[in-house]
């Protein structure tokens, strides 16, 4: 599903996070030696940690991708690979009007990737505890969110140092194509290969696979997680996995692949380029759009608000019915990999995109379109204002869209799990502190529990709770990684770890606990609205 306003909605306040700094007179650059040469990193320290964390950046785990083809293995170097500076991002999509494009821009990309942007972007960073050589550690491959407009590894956010040092795991971030360049649904394309981002986040695990001993990983105790888009990456690479599957447990934070209501198709999109770009006529449209420049064809999609994103490709990367094979899962002929999963959502996802708004009604019936009137009401109905939490219009639209997009859906699959026999564990966050909030009230909002799993929050103003918060946050899933069977440190689906206490700024923290655990009714109580169109697209 995609939510394209609600992604990282925290980047405005990136120039403020922690992140590790070179150490002082290192006595010499870390250097490893993987299948394609020699690479060499930096040291880093962290002002919270005793540990420095050796940083690999920017390193290539494909060729320079060809517009529209499978990623392809890259060309081996005979010199010692310069891995101490990001390299690019893949390019970005921020849709027009102006006003809309320049407020994305400003809570999605500021600052800007280190590197700027460009199709060659098939890169990795690898983030290894300096001890890591002495045994071979977890490793976490994270993939990053952006509604599979935009994003990258290299944000700030995703600084791996803090998570690899303070627990003892080696962190991974990746890049892969977005947009029309990740996702162009041509149908000129082979069914295998629409998804080239998918396939993008493929290439890199199995990257993983072959390299990552080389930095003290382990290749037989990979995780991958993800946020958003990324988790509904992680979702697709669990429902139809490549073969051997290249993980043994997953994490999905506030995304998932299995609804898709609203999920545009991205061959609507594919025409309307040809006809801006008057390659509709062409003989070969394909050839006719690879030969438009990249920067004018970014232009367009912005300009023309064209989304594009994963498409069913009959389980190459995106199953038809993922719901489907999850249940039908604990038959002997599996297609899906039956891995541990952690999953969650936020408790105020929505509550930044709804601000200001105060015709719920009207929103829906454009939101929803084809959804009858009388479903319409009885969503209406189940979310009165005046009940908990709800006050007003805006936060009435907050808690539905939460619901709808984030939380009910995480019931769903964590449900779904437990019944076809899969260990699956579940969590909700529920704090926000003052240096971390977008708006006075902003409550725990899309992509803020990030902050806390990198341990990448602005060490100003941060609170001893806050602090108390990331370090719990950091060992669950560290511990979820290390050990996926015995899970992040509390029972099973239908038990919720509820992290942050509910803490809001101005509130106290005296009496807040940094995790409990309760039964998830007890949040859940809504979600049967949902079912109906849950059903109708599963």
């Amino acid at each position: 599903m995609y939510f394209s306003v609600l992604l990282l909605t925290t980047a405005a306040l990136y120039a403020l996070t922690a992140s590790s700094t070179p150490c002082h007179n290192p006595k010499s650059r870390p250097t490893v030696t993987i299948d394609s040469g020699a690479i060499a990193g930096t040291v880093a320290c962290l002002p919270s940690s005793s540990r420095s964390v050796n940083k690999f950046l920017g390193i290539p785990f494909a060729a320079p991708p060809v517009r529209f083809k499978a990623p392809q293995p890259v060309t081996p170097w005979r010199r010692t690979y310069d891995a101490s500076k990001y390299k690019p991002a893949c390019l970005q999509q921020f849709n027009y009007p102006e006003a809309v494009r320049n407020e994305s821009i400003r809570w999605f990309n500021t600052p800007p990737p280190p590197a700027g942007e460009s199709e060659d972007c098939l890169n990795l960073n690898v983030f290894a505890p300096a001890s890591s050589y002495r045994s071979p550690k977890t490793v976490m491959v994270w993939i990053h969110g952006g509604s599979y407009l935009f994003g990258s590894g290299s944000l700030r956010l995703y600084d791996g140092s803090s998570l690899a040092a303070n627990q003892d795991v080696v962190v991974v971030t990746i890049n892969y194509r977005t947009n029309l360049f990740g996702f162009p649904g041509s149908p000129e394309l082979p069914a295998a290969e629409k998804n080239l981002g998918l396939l993008d986040q493929r290439f890199a695990l199995d990257w993983v696979r072959r390299n990552i001993a080389a930095f003290g990983g382990d290749p037989e105790k990979i995780t991958i997680f993800g946020e958003s888009a990324g988790g509904g990456s992680v979702d697709g690479l669990i429902t139809a996995p490549p073969d051997p599957v290249p993980f043994r447990a997953a994490i999905m934070q506030s995304g998932q692949s299995t609804i898709r209501v609203l999920d545009p198709d991205p061959a609507v999109a594919w025409k309307k380029l040809l006809d801006v770009t008057r390659c509709s006529s062409s003989n070969d449209a394909l050839e006719c759009v690879r030969a438009v420049p990249a920067l004018e064809l970014k232009e367009i999609i912005e300009r023309q608000q064209l989304v594009f994103g994963p498409t069913p490709d009959g389980g190459v990367t995106w199953a038809d019915s993922p719901r489907k094979r999850r249940l039908d899962s604990a038959d002997q002929k599996s297609l899906i990999a039956r891995v541990p999963v952690l999953m969650g959502s936020n408790a105020d996802e929505a509550l930044p995109f709804a601000a200001g708004m105060n015709d719920t009604e009207g929103f829906l019936r454009g939101y929803l379109l084809g959804v009858p009137d009388k479903t319409i009401q009885n969503i209406l109905n189940t979310y009165p204002i005046g009940s908990p939490g709800i006050s007003d219009e805006s936060h009435r639209l907050s808690a539905i869209l939460t619901d709808f997009s984030f939380q009910c859906p995480a019931r769903l699959d964590t449900d779904d799990s437990a019944a076809a026999g899969i260990d699956v564990w579940r969590y909700y966050f529920n704090a926000s502190f003052p240096n971390t909030e977008l708006a006075e009230g902003g409550g725990a909002y899309h992509g803020l529990e990030v902050y806390s799993i990198f341990g990448t929050y602005p060490q100003e103003g941060a609170t001893k709770f806050q602090i108390e918060v990331g370090k719990g946050m950091q060992e669950a899933w560290a511990n979820f990684a290390k050990n996926p069977n015995k899970g992040p440190g509390w029972e099973k689906v239908p038990q919720l770890g509820v992290f942050g206490g509910g803490a809001r700024t101005g509130t106290g923290d005296e009496d807040r606990k940094v995790l409990e655990t309760i039964d998830s009714k007890d949040v859940d109580a809504r979600c049967g609205v949902w079912d109906e169109l849950y059903n109708a697209s599963s």
